[in-house]
């Protein structure tokens, strides 16, 4: 008896598994409603100077967010994804643009200059950026895209 051969790649029965997989993974509708999601997440505005994501992992942190004018990188934003604000310290501004860490409310309430909170990355908790008292976003070591 001769053997039979081993069954190749482009047999009938294992191409139509694979066209069937590349079938049910495929959408052709998931960018228009990709477009759709962000669209009403940023409040129907699609005018972004970038879409920044984390430079750890590429999380994406803002979808939403405005160039510094004044420092280059930088970005400023209301609105951020997937990132936690550590409330435990702060770094307080002070004169000259330099800041310094410090512990404990004390230390925060007897400080005179604006407060930052550092702003992490959720799933590899990269420092990402800061938030300050007014609650904006102050977005640093991002990897930004074409918004």
């Amino acid at each position: 008896r001769e053997p039979s051969p081993a069954p190749s790649s482009s047999s009938s029965a294992l191409g139509d598994v694979g066209a069937r997989e590349r079938d049910e993974l495929f959408d052709p509708t998931a960018d228009d409603a990709d477009a759709r999601a962000l669209s009403r997440a940023s409040g129907g505005s699609s005018a972004t100077d970038a879409i920044l994501s984390c430079p750890g992992c590429f999380t994406e942190v803002c979808v939403l967010c405005q160039k510094h004018a004044r420092y280059a990188g930088q970005y400023r934003a209301v609105f951020a994804q997937n990132v936690c604000v550590v409330r435990e310290s702060a770094l307080v501004a002070r004169g000259g643009g330099d800041a310094r860490v410090t512990g404990g409310t004390e230390a925060l309430l007897s400080d005179v200059g604006e407060r930052f909170h550092e702003v992490k990355c959720e799933t590899c908790r990269e420092v990402v950026g800061v938030i300050d008292d007014d609650e904006v976003y102050h977005f640093f070591n991002v990897f930004p895209s074409q918004g």
